[in-house]
């Protein structure tokens, strides 16, 4: 009774506002992300968008308001800014980011730090790219506030915290060339930029989550599969790099702290034989 009663009420509101939400409410999950992103669900009367009032497919309504196209309605081209959203974060932290910080490690040539930092600027455009993207999906679809899901929260909070690590890099690059150490800005350049690349990595997986729990052009399993491999591979060489360069750094350090200042040459008539050290 529960059941029909509730179904009787959403067809009411359905005839009274124009939405089609009987049609939503009625068919299967995979009919209603169908008709919401342009295919034409069975059991729909006109085979457009169940969220417009009847009007035509380029969101314009007649009488009154419905979702549309404008600020609460699906893009007609939400599967082409999925696929863009997901594929230029993946380049950026499945990708680039871990590759720039790799070269950095294991690279040794003159201006290693500057390709560094080319790469990586690079890559955070990319990034704010797919964040833009991300943030106009997540206004313009009706199924509540998909900006408070962790997978946005946290993109957000990498496009903030990655804003800062130009600054960073280059206070660190002009002290370690001043004091030939590290200072505490180098520090917060290399952690900050573990923390972001490492977090990039889970939030891709938690965007496909999200993906598939909304419905919206849902990922298969081998694509989430695919992702899982790839990103986990990069994420290993960049910390197995991260290692070494610790290493090799370490070494360094103490062969220079424990081997003597270069020898001058031996004094011309010296009996002794023994070199003299500054």
């Amino acid at each position: 009774m529960q059941r029909i009663a509730r179904t009787s009420l959403v067809l009411a509101l359905g005839k009274y506002t124009g939405l089609g939400i009987q049609n939503a409410y009625l068919r299967p999950a995979a009919s209603v992300a169908s008709a919401q992103f342009g295919g034409p669900p069975s059991g729909s009367p006109s085979g457009g968008n169940p969220y417009t009032d009847g009007g035509s497919d380029d969101g314009s309504t007649s009488g009154r308001p419905g979702f549309g196209s404008g600020e609460f309605g699906v893009p007609k081209n939400i599967n082409t800014m999925i696929t863009a959203h997901a594929v230029l974060a993946t380049l950026a932290f499945g990708l680039f980011f871990p590759f720039g910080s790799i070269i950095i490690r294991l690279g040794s040539f003159r201006g290693l730090w500057l390709v560094h930092g080319i790469i990586q600027s690079i890559t955070y455009v990319l990034f704010v790219a797919a964040a833009a993207i991300g943030v106009y999906m997540a206004r313009h679809i009706p199924r509540g506030n998909v900006l408070l899901n962790a997978h946005p929260i946290i993109g957000l909070l990498l496009l903030l915290l990655l804003f800062f690590q130009p600054f960073l890099g280059l206070i660190h690059h002009f002290a370690f060339k001043k004091h030939s150490r590290r200072v505490v800005w180098s520090y917060a350049h290399i952690w900050l930029g573990r923390f972001v690349i490492t977090l990039g990595i889970i939030n891709g997986g938690l965007g496909l989550q999200l993906s598939k729990r909304l419905g919206m052009f849902a990922p298969t399993q081998g694509a989430v599969i695919g992702y899982a491999v790839g990103a986990g591979i990069m994420w290993l060489l960049y910390v197995a790099s991260a290692i070494y360069g610790e290493k090799k750094r370490s070494k360094a350090n103490y062969a220079a702290v424990n081997q003597g200042p270069p020898p001058y040459k031996l004094e011309r008539g010296s009996e002794s034989g023994e070199v003299r050290y500054a």
